[in-house]
């Protein structure tokens, strides 16, 4: 663990017993035993976006973070934490932001959330990505240089002061890639490519994502977790990559409550070309596993989406569970694959 004060202190602070700390991961148990119910306190009971393993240094590997704190005579006062991916350094994901509602109102979350954001820079950052539905949090935010994308209550610090729709645009730009197991190199890269309007109503029905065009995506860091609940409960999940390691497409294999593989995948429209290979890799992975065959959920409405499921031999089998976009029901087609 490193430790060290944010810039310098005033006088001024040092006598109202503030201070400022930034704490790289792997940060120590006894920190994050302080952590965790403070940021409960705040946000609720809720699963964390970021598991505790992750602070230890579980992903030390694939992502670097970075924990800025405030106390106040020695008690939690305000935090917030940046996670940049190592494969896309140029990318980070913003969360924990949180603030003892005690000493709110003085413009605490502010400044370190400033601090982050310089810092990202100096570090040559390009895209800072957070998820927030507090308005007020959202004009703090906004004052930073975060703007929310279109569909979503996600926003976007692109540091050269582009548009978030033009960086995404840019970011997109490459050709070719290649599918392989997903990891947690993955976390940071994938939310770009789900922040993207596709055409697709639902584009991975195992783990809820639908298109921002049709529904609005309410997740950020959290999108990792998602795909990771996937492969707890027994399947798993695929990623297609550039050779710079953006993530273009993904796959899952979800083991259903029957013991059965349900089968999605989605890419961006610039490397449509990998979705067999996404498709393939997930149906071989089920069969890998000993199942006589599987199947995919697909909106009524995703005729597209439908066509290529049947491109690759699934073939329709009835009505599937509907889907929430928005407050709209949709339906849903059932498409079965034999392994024969």
């Amino acid at each position: 663990m490193r430790a060290g004060y944010i810039g310098d202190i005033s006088d001024e602070l040092h006598l109202r017993g503030l201070r400022h700390l930034r704490y790289e991961v792997p940060i120590s148990e006894a920190l994050i035993d302080e952590l965790f119910p403070f940021w409960a306190s705040i946000f609720g009971e809720v699963l964390p976006d970021i598991a505790r393993e992750v602070f230890l240094g579980a992903e030390d590997a694939y992502n670097g973070g970075t924990l800025y704190l405030q106390r106040e005579g020695g008690r939690l006062a305000s935090t917030c934490f940046t996670m940049q991916s190592k494969t896309l350094p140029g990318l980070a994901g913003f969360s924990e932001v949180a603030t003892d509602p005690q000493l709110r109102g003085r413009g605490m979350a502010t400044e370190l959330c400033g601090r982050a954001v310089e810092a990202f820079r100096r570090a040559g950052g390009e895209a800072f990505f957070l998820g927030t539905v507090n308005p007020a949090a959202a004009r703090v935010y906004r004052r930073l240089g975060w703007r929310k994308l279109a569909g979503a209550n996600v926003m976007a610090n692109i540091l050269s002061g582009a548009s978030p729709e033009a960086f995404l645009v840019d970011y997109f730009s490459g050709e070719g890639a290649t599918v392989g197991e997903a990891s947690p190199a993955d976390r940071i890269p994938m939310i770009p490519l789900i922040l993207c309007p596709h055409d697709w109503q639902v584009l991975d029905a195992n783990t809820g994502v639908c298109s921002t065009r049709y529904a609005t995506q309410n997740s950020c860091m959290g999108l990792y977790v998602r795909y990771g609940r996937v492969r707890s409960g027994g399947g798993t999940w695929f990623a297609a990559r550039t050779a710079e390691g953006k993530v273009v497409g993904l796959a899952t294999a979800r083991r259903d409550e029957a013991g059965a593989f349900q089968i999605d995948a989605f890419a961006h429209a610039r490397f449509a070309d990998v979705w067999e290979e996404l498709v393939q890799a997930a149906v071989g992975r089920s069969q890998e596993r000993g199942e006589d065959g599987c199947y995919a959920v697909v909106s009524v409405e995703d005729e597209e989406k439908q066509s290529w499921f049947e491109s690759l031999g699934f073939r329709r089998a009835g009505s599937g569970a509907e889907f929430a976009l928005d407050g709209r029901r949709v339906a849903s087609v059932r498409m079965e694959k034999s392994s024969a």
